[in-house]
């Protein structure tokens, strides 16, 4: 949320309302910018290779392996490039990880898989749109891999018809992705474009009211 610019919205005659911040705990969460892939139709393919390095260089014991709980957390823009990153991952993930897809449209039971804990001896992938940047709580994860792109209905005038886009994420998105790789333990987040490309990043999401159609 754009506390900032919220205060000055509801500012009076005695000036912007006051703006309290209630900082959460969090641990320190070490960036690793990865590049963007040549083609971004091809991020399913550089996520699953973001994966296999994440998972290959976390401490498998700090990963959950002894107490159980999620490796890590990956997110894609929508349902279909999640489907195609699992059909890469399938074919070469270690025995002791297990894959899990989570995004809207999934039935019940299987988000409740993915967001509940890995049994004991077991890690555990996550592949998720937005919708674990802040609906849901997924505790253990400790390694964030992000490919930088959501999906975004835009409403057209000349049309009268709302459609989805594949766009970049803000920067507020972007830092509240990583920050889940720092809920219960340091962590690590992967982002797939370089540490100059942050900086032309929006700040925050234009609001829905700007985007939907309001009839």
């Amino acid at each position: 949320l754009d506390g900032d610019r919220f205060s000055r919205l509801l500012a009076d005659n005695a000036g912007p309302a006051p703006l309290i911040t209630a900082e959460g705990r969090s641990f320190p969460v070490e960036t690793v910018h990865l590049g963007p892939p040549e083609d971004r139709r091809r991020a399913p393919e550089a996520v699953a290779a973001a994966v296999h390095r994440a998972l290959a260089e976390a401490d498998p014991i700090r990963l959950g392996t002894e107490a159980g709980g999620v490796g890590v957390l990956a997110f894609l823009p929508g349902a279909g490039e999640i489907r195609r990153c699992a059909e890469i991952l399938e074919r070469g993930l270690p025995r002791d990880v297990d894959l899990h897809p989570l995004y809207g449209a999934l039935p019940p039971a299987q988000q409740d898989a993915a967001v509940e804990p890995a049994p004991p001896g077991r890690r555990k992938v996550v592949l998720a749109t937005s919708i674990a940047e802040t609906s849901l709580t997924i505790d253990g994860v400790l390694a964030v891999v992000d490919a930088g792109l959501a999906r975004r209905p835009r409403f057209s005038p000349a049309t009268g018809m709302s459609r989805l886009e594949t766009v970049r994420v803000s920067r507020a998105e972007a830092d509240q992705r990583a920050g889940r790789a720092g809920r219960t333990a340091p962590g690590t987040a992967y982002r797939l474009w370089s540490e100059a490309e942050t900086a032309a990043l929006q700040d925050f999401a234009p609001p829905e009211i700007l985007r939907a159609d309001l009839a």
